[in-house]
């Protein structure tokens, strides 16, 4: 069923970058500063990486395209929050163009059912990213404030 998946998804592929473009500004606002040539890139990597994903059921390569993922996001003035609502939203918008081209078929239900997990999966992948990420602040502060013979936060600090 898994090749069945992707094949299905690479039939929708186009028509899921050209609707994401459309929508780019309701899934998050910094995607409407970016041109629509570097959206169109940066949507068809997520599409690719999603693609392999539904084909190899590889998580740790997933895992490492997240974390990559989620470090230019971040670059680019992306909230933590709205980058996991974004890979969801983005989830949501294939599933719509699948139910759009299929129909309420169980074709569609278990197309939906893999986006579903896969979704799943990559908002946990980012949920634990970021976990790690504010580990290793936390971590890194807890040392600062040692060296420093306190243990107040700066003022303007978090």
């Amino acid at each position: 069923m898994r090749g069945r998946h992707a094949e299905l998804f690479d039939t929708i592929r186009e028509d899921v970058l050209k609707r994401l473009v459309e929508v780019r500004s309701s899934i998050d606002h910094a995607y409407a500063r970016l041109p629509e040539e570097m959206i169109r890139e940066q949507f068809g990597v997520v599409l690719d990486k999603m693609s392999n994903y539904l084909v190899t059921g590889d998580a740790q390569l997933y895992r490492s395209f997240a974390n990559r993922w989620l470090a230019m996001r971040t670059g680019q003035g992306f909230s933590p929050e709205n980058i996991i609502h974004s890979v969801v939203a983005i989830g949501h918008v294939v599933a719509d163009v699948a139910k759009a081209r299929l129909g309420s078929t169980p074709e569609f239900y278990s197309f939906a059912r893999a986006m579903a997990q896969l979704n799943f999966a990559a908002s946990r992948m980012l949920v634990d990213l970021l976990a790690d990420e504010l580990g290793r602040r936390s971590e890194q502060y807890q040392q600062l404030s040692q060296q420093n013979g306190d243990n107040t936060i700066p003022e303007g600090g978090q």
